[in-house]
Parts: C-alpha cells; structure tokens; sequence
C-alpha cells in the first residue's frame, strides 16, 4: 500500500492536473495507493489559515494520512510514502518520525540552502493561490536533504531529464541516499500522461525491488 503526498502550493491533482491520475495509474499497477488534499492547499489555499509552524502542522497530517491508509489495510505491514513536489518535505519529515518500508520522491529536490527576502504572502501557481512566505522560508530551518541522510530505507528520487533543478551537482539526492531515476524527454515526471504512466510503471517495479510489494517473480 502507498500513501501519495501531494505538492502543497496544490492539492491532490498537483500543478499538471495529474496527480492523482499517478495515483490512478499506480491502483492499475497492483498497488493500493491513496492520495488526499492537504488542508490548506488546493483552490482552498487562499483562505486557509497557516498554523504558526505549518510544516509541523503538514507533517502531522501526513501522519494522519498514513495511518488511515494503514487502518484500510491492516493485514499489510508494508508501507510506502510517495511525496509529490514540495511534499516531499513533509514525506521526509513525516518518514523520519515514523519510518515506512520504502519512500519515493517524485520533483523533490528539498530545497534547504535558499535565503528568501519575500515577507508576507507569496504567490503560487500563477497568483492563483496565496501562501505566507514563512512557509517556504522556513525549509531552511528543517534541512530536510539532511534529514533525509539519516533514514535508514531504501528511497528513490525521480525527476524530469530536463528539470534545470536537477543539472546541478549538489541537486543530486544520491549524495543522502537516494536512488536517482531520470525520466527522459520531460522537466516534470506527471508532465503528460505517458510521462505519468511511465513514471507509474517505474515506481512499481522499484517497490517490488526494495521488498515493498511482492516482488513480480
């Protein structure tokens, strides 16, 4: 089973319109996989009302996610976390309070070492939605590619072949422990839909490698 955590400047469907149709493709690979909206995140982002540490506050309901995925499941013991964009901060942060079988990151490139002069409230997604600039200053503060060295689970980052984030060496998640797959021809993973089944496809046939899934021999 999987718990898909959105990109959180959007909701479930992500800035393609595409995440969940990845978590669609991932249920017709054979894998129980669930997404959910963030609270404060999507359409709804704009009114929403940050709590004073949101990234504590969004990791916490990550937590909740997963424990209701697993409560669907309780024969399996086996759980991933899939962390989509900026949610792959709070899928580290959530695998570092309680860690899964396996996580996979999909466009994260955990951005930690980035000084923002923004104060106030920072548009996203074409000024369609508002976010206090705190809640992206303040990954600074989380250092989650440090965090992440210090899981002790298989994880795979997967991003776009022509995503500029990625062409730069200390962009490289390897360095803390991460497989890197680069989906070709592409600057996001879910940027189309072959991209997106191809991503799905990829996805799987690691899960089963890392013993997260039955393996397909």
């Amino acid at each position: 089973m999987a718990t898909v955590v959105p990109d959180f400047t959007f909701d479930r469907h992500g800035k393609h319109r595409r995440g969940s149709v990845f978590a669609r493709a991932l249920r017709d690979e054979g894998i129980a996989a669930y997404g959910f909206d963030a609270e404060g995140s999507g359409l709804a982002g704009a009114s929403a009302e940050w709590s004073p540490k949101p990234w504590e506050a969004m990791t916490s309901q990550v937590c909740r996610a997963r424990a209701a995925v697993a409560g669907q499941h309780p024969q399996d013991t086996r759980h991933v976390l899939i962390g989509i964009g900026i949610g792959g901060v709070t899928t580290v942060l959530s695998a570092v309070h309680t860690p899964p079988t396996a996580m996979v990151l999909i466009g994260s490139d955990l951005v930690q070492r980035v000084r923002f002069v923004v104060t106030g409230l920072a548009g996203v997604r074409g000024g369609e939605q508002l976010l206090p600039s705190r809640v992206f200053r303040d990954r600074e503060r989380l250092a989650p590619r440090d965090r992440l060295a210090e899981l002790n689970i298989p994880v795979l980052c997967v991003h776009g072949g022509r995503d500029p984030r990625f062409r730069l060496a200390d962009n490289d998640l390897s360095d803390y422990g991460a497989q890197v797959i680069s989906v070709s021809d592409v600057a996001d993973p879910l940027q189309s839909h072959s991209s997106t089944a191809l991503t799905a496809r990829t996805v799987r046939k690691w899960m089963a490698e890392a013993g997260a899934i039955p393996s397909d021999s």
